[in-house]
């Protein structure tokens, strides 16, 4: 049972991650992609865009193939989009990256609470979704913060490495 809370709660964090750790970045982000920071601020809404789009067909999804294979291909389209953010020359290749991380994340976020309600009684489903709600209102405090340290070493880039990496753990985490 716990194995499920854990793994809902890494698909979930992808999404908020996504967002504020690469909030630092956008600087550098601009002065590389030849951008203002402004064009660049339309990347969240692009994100959410993904998101949106996807959580209306995740679930369907999830619920005729079943929430593991949706969960992985989630994952790896947000891999795949991390990475591809990372190595965007222009603007419209980075917002490219940004909504496909987002149908990725998307994808993720909505396996997570279907895996919980399959799973845990409602007194315990509660319970985590008081847990993953806490967690989700402090990653916007914390995900800055390690952008920031890890921008203090590397360059931008390696931010959506970073985000590439926690959505190919969470794509091995068996669920």
């Amino acid at each position: 049972m716990s194995r499920f809370i854990v793994c809902s709660f890494f698909l979930v964090l992808l999404y908020p991650t996504a967002i504020d750790l690469y909030l630092v970045g956008l600087p550098q982000i601009a002065a590389d992609l030849d951008a203002t920071e402004s064009q660049l601020h339309i990347a969240f809404s692009v994100y959410l865009g993904g998101m949106a789009a996807t959580m209306l067909l995740a679930g369907k999804l999830a619920d005729s193939i079943g929430r593991k294979p949706v969960a992985v291909i989630g994952s790896i389209i947000f891999v795949a989009a991390s990475w591809l953010g990372g190595e965007a020359q222009q603007v419209t290749q980075f917002l490219v990256a940004r909504f496909t991380q987002g149908v990725g994340a998307g994808a993720c976020y909505v396996v997570a609470f279907a895996v919980l309600r399959d799973t845990l009684d409602d007194k315990r489903r509660a319970k985590a979704l008081s847990v993953i709600n806490g967690i989700i209102c402090i990653v916007p405090v914390i995900a800055p913060v390690i952008g920031h340290l890890i921008m203090l070493s590397s360059p931008w880039k390696n931010l959506f490495s970073v985000m590439a990496g926690m959505g190919g753990l969470y794509s091995c985490y068996p669920l």
